[in-house]
C-alpha cells in the first residue's frame, strides 16, 4: 500500500471516530438539558424511578466520555497537523474506553432523544471500522479474519438494547428493568473490548462466551417485554449476530488459534 493511500485511510478513520464523539456528545447534552421537564413519562420530573437511573447514567457517561474523547481527539488532531500517521494500534485501548464510556449514555432512552443524530454517530463509528478493515486488507492482513471481524463487530454492536420505560406489573417489571440495565452494563464493555481487539490486533475476539452472554441478556430483555412491545430491532440483530457467528465466527475463532504464532512484528494477523 502506498504511503499516500495509507495516510488517506488513516485520516478517514480519525474523522469517523471524532464525528462519533461530536455527534453523540451534542445529542446526549441536548437530552440532559431538554428532558428535565419535557418528554412525558421520560421527563426527569415525571417521578418515574427509571428516569433517575437513566439520567444519572447519561450524565456520568457524558462527563466521563467527553473527558476521554477530548484527550484522544487532541492526539489525533496533533497527528493530522504534524502530517504524521496516527497509531491506532498504540491508542486502541484509550479509544475503546472513550467510545464505550459515552456509549453508556447513548443506551439510555430520554425524553429528548434525537434518534437520527444517534444513528448518524453510530454510522460514523461503523464507517471508521470499515475504513480500518480496508486499511488492514491493503496491508496484507488476513482478509477473511478482517472482513468477518468488522461484520461481526458491527452486528454485535446493534444487539445492545436501549433501556426503555415499561409499565408492566411487578414482579415482571423488576425483572425487565434488571435485565435491560444488566444488558447495557455488560454488553457495552464487551463491545468495547471487541473493538479494542479489532483496532489493536486487526481481528476481533471471537470467544464463544460473548455471543452467549449477548443472547442471554439481550434475549431476556426482548422476551420479558414481548407482551408489551416487541423490540424488533434488537431481535433481528440478535439473530443476524448468531447466524454470523455460527457461519463464520467459529471458523474465525479456530483460524485465530491456528495462526496465533504467525503474527507480524506489529502484532497483526497475516494470511
Amino acid at each position: 500500500m502506498t504511503e499516500k493511500r495509507r495516510l488517506l485511510l488513516n485520516r478517514l478513520e480519525i474523522v469517523g471516530f471524532i464525528l462519533y464523539f461530536i455527534l453523540l456528545f451534542i445529542e446526549r447534552l441536548l437530552a440532559v438539558i431538554f428532558s428535565v421537564k419535557s418528554g412525558g413519562e421520560y421527563a426527569l420530573t415525571s417521578g418515574n424511578f427509571f428516569n433517575y437511573i437513566a439520567y444519572a447514567v447519561t450524565a456520568i457517561s457524558l462527563i466521563a466520555g467527553t473527558v476521554l474523547a477530548v484527550r484522544i481527539s487532541v492526539k489525533m488532531a496533533r497527528s493530522v497537523l504534524s502530517g504524521n500517521l496516527y497509531s491506532f494500534e498504540m491508542g486502541s485501548r484509550d479509544l475503546a474506553v472513550a467510545v464505550s464510556a459515552i456509549l453508556f449514555g447513548g443506551m439510555m432512552h430520554t425524553g429528548f432523544t434525537l434518534a437520527g443524530m444517534q444513528f448518524a454517530a453510530y454510522g460514523c463509528l461503523i464507517a471508521a471500522f470499515v475504513v480500518r478493515a480496508v486499511e488492514l486488507c491493503f496491508s496484507g492482513r488476513d482478509k477473511y479474519l478482517t472482513i468477518v471481524s468488522v461484520v461481526y463487530l458491527t452486528l454485535f454492536s446493534m444487539t445492545i438494547p436501549v433501556a426503555y420505560i415499561s409499565f408492566m406489573e411487578m414482579p415482571l417489571l423488576a425483572l425487565f428493568f434488571t435485565a435491560e440495565f444488566l444488558a447495557v452494563i455488560a454488553l457495552v464493555p464487551v463491545f468495547g473490548y471487541m473493538m479494542y481487539f479489532f483496532i489493536s490486533e486487526g481481528v476481533t475476539d471471537f470467544s464463544p462466551a460473548f455471543p452467549a452472554v449477548m443472547l442471554a441478556l439481550s434475549g431476556a430483555t426482548v422476551a420479558l417485554k414481548w407482551t408489551e412491545e416487541v423490540n424488533t430491532f434488537v431481535l433481528i440483530f440478535m439473530v443476524l449476530t448468531i447466524v454470523c457467528y455460527l457461519a463464520f465466527g467459529i471458523i474465525a475463532f479456530r483460524r485465530v488459534r491456528k495462526l496465533s504464532g504467525n503474527k507480524t512484528e506489529d502484532g497483526q494477523w497475516t494470511s
